[in-house]
Formats: structure tokens, C-alpha cells, sequence
């Protein structure tokens, strides 16, 4: 059972929320006796209803107000279950993706957040089943002109969706190999499975209320040709053969239902296969990515512990984050912050409660431009497999924009974005002739940069030391508005915020 203390706090707080300052922090480990009890408040928060704003217009500036939103939500989001909420829902985005760009009307993207929200730690297949008739997939994966044939005789199907149902949201292509990469050498479905699957999904081409309803008269039912021979054809998924294969509710739950023959799986081991796929997407984005000795074998007791609990979310996400090997080495220095990480937990960082998404110190770019050039634009992710994560965060462009946000922020000394200097714990604010020593270690704790794998050497310590005491010896801190504050301590904060370590989540 893993340790109770500061450090697994704050790797906890840092993983599965925005982490904290260290008073924060302080007060999440006096709250809790155990790792468990922990988890669970943070699994803690109720369903939500809300949304971002959704313009019609689909263009840059009014998805920046969608990003405007979210942002500030994240930053304001000081409570542990609320933050972990938005931290859901940012996966969630990643995986069950879908684009602005392919969008009538952003509205729909918005729609979208707000389903992410409502299911964010409730029942997987559910979820899946409320993403099939969303709008915004409907339009980004071509459902809304799946219709099953065009000349009433020949099939027809769309195959957008159905092949990134089971190659991205549930399945995967492969089963894993031991070290949870893909194994090439066992596919977890055909060419065929994925045709006959789109021919399941055909019919959901109408909305009603923003939410897309079924149309029997433009689903395949198997009644068209689909070998060449112009006679109907039925419908063969995994070997199983029906006419009445698909996915709504008149078949729910039953043998005819596509989503139940997807989430009845089962690999070469026994393990059900949308549990392994789905704990290791969760896994690489809350703890380290494959390739890892052993991985598939920790992946597959989370896939039992999730199969178990009828595919509920918050069950899965306990066992992740309670075991062992969520608070080991690698779990605390083998992911990469994405973006939004990377701004919002700077912001939790320094008590920036009431911050913006809007403009903030010398910086012209607004937060959503910032974490775009970062190389996460929210609701425009590069395709359907969602942004890649890891080191692709990191390239010349994206890390210069990195060190640009790092600047503005640490510089940021007025309006509800300001970094106030005085809320650092131990920083020497009313002392005429502080010790650099003293304001490098306050810095570093603020940051969580003090302690665990992610600490600064003793050589980058004294690096920024030197730093300080360019102009002299000591910093005049006689309050937080002199020359050495200013720059100095400012300084300090935007060489801490450009570390290496300090990419790393």
C-alpha cells in the first residue's frame, strides 16, 4: 500500500487535478488518513450540467471563447473533486474526439463538453452510447450522412465511425504485448468487422434537439447487396451474424446490440478487451506510457477490476490511483505536462484562484492562443486520434512558447492574473537583505521542485543563486515591489517555471 505523505500528495494532486500550492497541498494530506480516502474525495464530484458558450459561428475567435471558458474553469477550479473533474473531462476530449472545424455551428462542441461533463466518472459504455447520437460526432465522423445505401439496392456505409469506435474509443487495433506496447501479431478485429460495423451504425442521419435520433428507413438491416450479386447480404460482426445489429435503444443490452458485442471482448488471456484498452489509455495519461516491463499484466487486473463494476469509470480510476505503482519512480518522471498542465498547474502553483484566461502581464495572447502555440488547440484537436502526447510535446517551436508563458506569467503583477509575491511560503517579503539561498528554496517548494525525483540538482540550486547575487550579495525584499523583487525573485520564478523538471508532471 502506497505511503501516505507530502510528496505522494502532491504527485497525486499534480496527476489526477492541477495540484496545489504547498498549503493546499499541506491540507489535502492533514485531510486524509490514507491514499484511499484521498482518491475518494477526489472522485467525489457529482455529475454537471454546465457547458461552455457555443457561437454558431464556426471560427477562431469564437473557439477562443470555448477555450476562454474551460481555462478559467480549470484555473478556478480549487477544490480537488472540481479539479479533477476538468481533468476528466480534458481526457475525455482527447479520446472521444471530435473538431471544431467539421463543425455547421461550435454549439455543438460545446454540447459535447457538457456530455463529457455529466458522464466524466459514470458508466464507460453509457458514455458511448450518448457519443454515438452526439452531434458534434455525428458531423466530425460523417454518421449524419451514413446513410446505408444510395441506389436502394447496394450498401453503402460510411465507415468513419465504425472503425474508430473499435480502433480508438474501445478496442484498439492490437491486444497488448507484455510490456503494453501493440502486438502486431494479434489484430482484435478485420477489415470485414469494421464494414459490417458501419453498416450497424448507418441511420442516425437526422437530429432532434441538437441530439441525434435514429432513422430506421436510412439504416442496412441487411437487406442490401453488399458482394456484388444484387441480393441482400446480413450482417456478420466478430463471427455473429444478425439483420438487426446496431445501436440504439430498441436493442439495448441485447445480443443485437453492437456496443454489447464490442464490450463482451475478450483477448488471448481472458482479459476484456475494452478494459485493457482503456486502462492503458488512462494509464499513459495519469501515470507513464508503454513500453514498461510488466505493464500488461498491472493493466490487466485495473481491466478486471472494470469489467467488474460493469465498465463504471470511478471503480477503474481507484484502483489506478490507489496501487502502488501510481506513486512509484516512474509514474512521477515519465510523463511529459501537456499544456494545459503545464499553464494551469503554474497558476494552482502560485494561488492564482481568481485568475483569467484573457491577456496577462507583458503578454498580448490570450491563455487559449498560448496553450495553442503549446500545441494544444482545445476543440480542434489534429485528428481523430487526439493529440499524441509525451516528448511530441515538446519541439523548438513548442517549448520557445513554453518559455514565453513561463515570462509573462512570473512578470504578471496586476489584475486577476497577478503572481503576488507574498503568497510564496518562506519567501523573505519585509527583509531588506535576503538571503538568495532562502528565495531560491521558497521558489522551488512552490513549485514542488524541492523534493522527490523531480527535484533541482544542487548544481541548478546554485546556478540560480548565482543568478540572484549578480548585482550583489544580498536581495533587498523590503516588500514586493523593489528592484530585486521585480526582477530578481521574478526572474527566479521564470527560470524555475523553464526547467526541465518542471515539464514533467
Amino acid at each position: 500500500m502506497a505511503v501516505w505523505n507530502y510528496e505522494n500528495a502532491a504527485h497525486l494532486l499534480r496527476r489526477a487535478a492541477f495540484g496545489g500550492t504547498p498549503e493546499e497541498i499541506q491540507a489535502f494530506l492533514d485531510g486524509h488518513a490514507s491514499v484511499e480516502s484521498a482518491v475518494s474525495e477526489l472522485l467525489s464530484f457529482p455529475p454537471s450540467r454546465k457547458k461552455p458558450p457555443g457561437p454558431r459561428s464556426v471560427d477562431s475567435f469564437n473557439r477562443m471563447k470555448m477555450q476562454r471558458w474551460w481555462l478559467k474553469r480549470m484555473i478556478r477550479a480549487t477544490l480537488p473533486g472540481d479539479a479533477c473533474r476538468e481533468k476528466l473531462v480534458l481526457f475525455l476530449h482527447n479520446h472521444l474526439v471530435s473538431g471544431s472545424s467539421k463543425q455547421p455551428t461550435l454549439k455543438y462542441m460545446a454540447l459535447q463538453n457538457q456530455t463529457f461533463r455529466y458522464h466524466a466518472r459514470g458508466n464507460f459504455r453509457t458514455l458511448v452510447r450518448a457519443f454515438n447520437r452526439d452531434a458534434a460526432n455525428l458531423y466530425y465522423l460523417d454518421g449524419i450522412v451514413n446513410v446505408a445505401s444510395n441506389d436502394g439496392v447496394h450498401v453503402n456505409a460510411n465507415e468513419n465511425f465504425g472503425r474508430e469506435l473499435m480502433e480508438l474509443f474501445t478496442l484498439g487495433v492490437f491486444q497488448l504485448a507484455s510490456d503494453g506496447s501493440a502486438d502486431p501479431t494479434k489484430p482484435n478485429y478485420t477489415e470485414a468487422d469494421v464494414h459490417n460495423l458501419a453498416r450497424a451504425c448507418t441511420g442516425w442521419t437526422d437530429l432532434v434537439r441538437n441530439v441525434g435520433v435514429w432513422n430506421v428507413d436510412d439504416w442496412d438491416g441487411g437487406q442490401y447487396d453488399d458482394d456484388g450479386d444484387d441480393l441482400p447480404d446480413p450482417m456478420v460482426i466478430f463471427g455473429q451474424m444478425s439483420n438487426d445489429f446496431r445501436i440504439d435503444e430498441g436493442v439495448a443490452g441485447t445480443n443485437d446490440d453492437v456496443l454489447e458485442l464490442i464490450f463482451s471482448r475478450t483477448d488471448d488471456q481472458g482479459n476484456n478487451q475494452v478494459g485493457m484498452h482503456l486502462a492503458k489509455k488512462l494509464w499513459t495519461w495519469y501515470a507513464y506510457p508503454a513500453p514498461a516491463p510488466g505493464l500488461k499484466a498491472l493493466l490487466a487486473g485495473f481491466a478486471a477490476t472494470f469489467e467488474a463494476a460493469d465498465f463504471e469509470l470511478t471503480p477503474l480510476l481507484e484502483a489506478m490511483w490507489t496501487s502502488d505503482e501510481f506513486y512509484s519512480t516512474a509514474a512521477k518522471t515519465r510523463t511529459v505536462k501537456n499544456p494545459c498542465d503545464y499553464v494551469v498547474q503554474a497558476f494552482h502553483a502560485f494561488g492564482i484562484a481568481r485568475g483569467t484566461a484573457r491577456y496577462f502581464g507583458p503578454s498580448e495572447r490570450e491563455l487559449g492562443d498560448q496553450v495553442t502555440n503549446m500545441g494544444m488547440n482545445l476543440f480542434e484537436p489534429p485528428n481523430v486520434a487526439g493529440w499524441p502526447g509525451g516528448l511530441g510535446w515538446i519541439n523548438t517551436g513548442t517549448l520557445l512558447s513554453r518559455l514565453e508563458f513561463a515570462k509573462d506569467l512570473a512578470a504578471s503583477d496586476y489584475g486577476p492574473n497577478r503572481l503576488v509575491l507574498s503568497n510564496i511560503a518562506g519567501l523573505p517579503i519585509g527583509d531588506a537583505t535576503a538571503d538568495p539561498g532562502v528565495v531560491v528554496d521558497a521558489i522551488l517548494a512552490q513549485l514542488g521542485l524541492d523534493q522527490g525525483p523531480l527535484a533541482l540538482s544542487s548544481t541548478q540550486r546554485d546556478l540560480l543563486i548565482d543568478y540572484a547575487t549578480s548585482d550583489g550579495p544580498t536581495l533587498d525584499l523590503s516588500d514586493e515591489f523593489t528592484e530585486d523583487a521585480n526582477e530578481k525573485v521574478r526572474g527566479l520564478i521564470s527560470l524555475a517555471l523553464q526547467a526541465a523538471e518542471y515539464q514533467m508532471c
